[in-house]
């Protein structure tokens, strides 16, 4: 990797860990000391960032982790569904003879009950594995333009998922996930995955009035 790709990586793991948390400065000078680049470099690693929707520039400011205000959680669930919604309804034309889903999605969501029981306390392991089921059922619409589209949002996905950390706790993930995993090929799947997403963004919405 590039020095500016080797920064943006390692801030990029930071933040999707929760260190540094949503809100918190991204200082350039105290990140030159850290990385021992030049300030060039630092910047054009926070862009990268800022292109993946982790970092914010504010006038003044600098730049400082994302933090979702009530219009993101909106306009990413918004974007998110069109995509996710499209490729359930891929799938489920192209496999309408299948009586289960495609083993990729299973599989990846038995991953996710064994992040969630093995390791509840690894919460960036769980958020990885729970990004790889939304994937895998993107994937298994096949449509490339639609993969393309859903990893374009993975990392602002996984930012999400960090700021839900204190309201989705693992057994709910799980029984979430079961539940819609279950429906995938059934008449009622689109109506299950909207939901889904719905409930998802409508508990990062209720969590910020609250610490508001």
């Amino acid at each position: 990797m590039t020095a500016v790709e080797t920064v943006a990586h390692a801030l990029r793991e930071g933040i999707l860990d929760g260190r540094p948390g949503a809100g918190e400065p991204l200082r350039e000078a105290a990140l030159t000391t850290r990385f021992g680049v030049n300030r060039h470099t630092v910047r054009a690693a926070l862009q990268m960032l800022a292109a993946e929707r982790l970092v914010t520039f504010e006038a003044y400011r600098g730049a400082r982790v994302r933090s979702f205000s009530d219009a993101d959680v909106l306009a990413l669930m918004e974007y998110r569904t069109a995509i996710e919604v499209e490729a359930l309804r891929l799938l489920r034309t192209r496999s309408a003879s299948e009586p289960r889903p495609p083993d990729a999605v299973i599989a990846a969501n038995e991953a996710l009950r064994r992040a969630c029981a093995a390791r509840p306390h690894d919460q960036r392991r769980i958020e990885q594995t729970h990004a790889d089921l939304h994937h895998a059922i993107v994937a298994a619409a096949g449509s490339p333009r639609l993969l393309e589209a859903h990893a374009g949002l993975l990392a602002e996905l996984g930012l999400f998922m960090v700021q839900l950390r204190s309201v989705l706790p693992p057994e709910e993930l799980i029984s979430q996930h079961d539940r819609l995993v279950d429906a995938l090929l059934r008449d009622h799947a689109e109506t299950e995955l909207r939901a889904h997403l719905t409930h998802s963004a409508e508990q990062l919405v209720a969590l910020r009035c609250t610490a508001g």
